[in-house]
């Protein structure tokens, strides 16, 4: 989804934009930040789609109550940062144009990524169905698909060598981490270059 961070440099202009619940179009429930363990990890994400390929250098970090997802621009300045809390999201983008889609669709990518607490098996819950193989103790790979259909496919999350129990709060995440989304036809691919509990 993040189709034009590649070609963005920061311009100083922030925006506040408070999500409340669902996104259009991408239904998803954010976990409470004050559930989740503190941490903070430097990430390299490609993303492939229709259009191309783009890759940039995100910070994701919690501490306290809140919730920091930072992307980078080429240069290494700041393209936006996305923070939530209790109250909701908050948007401050230092780019010379608006993202094409809600800037929240991140943060809902991130969630299904790292902070979903499913059992192995196949659970209902939140409209979702969500299908969990879990191997020596690990998560291999995680299955999105809407009760509803609505959007249609599947959004399928594989954690090479496995997601450790706890991980990215009190464990170390896999080195690399591919999201296939077929809602919006594109794979992320997330590669851990730093992490550290806080």
């Amino acid at each position: 989804m993040v189709l034009m961070l590649a070609a963005c440099g920061p311009v100083a202009r922030p925006t506040e934009h408070p999500s409340e619940g669902e996104g259009p179009g991408y239904p998803t429930v954010l976990s409470d930040p004050t559930t989740l363990g503190d941490f903070a990890m430097q990430q390299e994400i490609t993303i492939r789609h229709p259009e191309g390929e783009n890759s940039f250098r995100a910070v994701l970090q919690k501490q306290g109550d809140t919730l920091i997802l930072m992307v980078l621009a080429p240069h290494g300045g700041r393209a936006f940062v996305l923070t939530q809390t209790a109250a909701g999201v908050e948007y401050e983008s230092f780019m010379p144009r608006e993202l094409p889609f809600p800037p929240e669709y991140i943060l809902y990518d991130v969630h299904r990524t790292w902070f979903v607490d499913a059992p192995s098996g196949v659970t209902e819950r939140d409209g979702d169905r969500i299908t969990t193989r879990v191997e020596e103790g690990r998560v291999q790979e995680r299955r999105f698909e809407r009760l509803d259909g609505a959007p249609e496919g599947t959004i399928t999350v594989r954690y090479e060598g496995g997601l450790a129990p706890g991980a990215p709060t009190r464990a170390e995440p896999p080195e690399v981490t591919v999201m296939e989304n077929g809602w919006f036809g594109y794979t992320a691919t997330v590669r851990t270059l730093q992490w550290q509990a806080l």
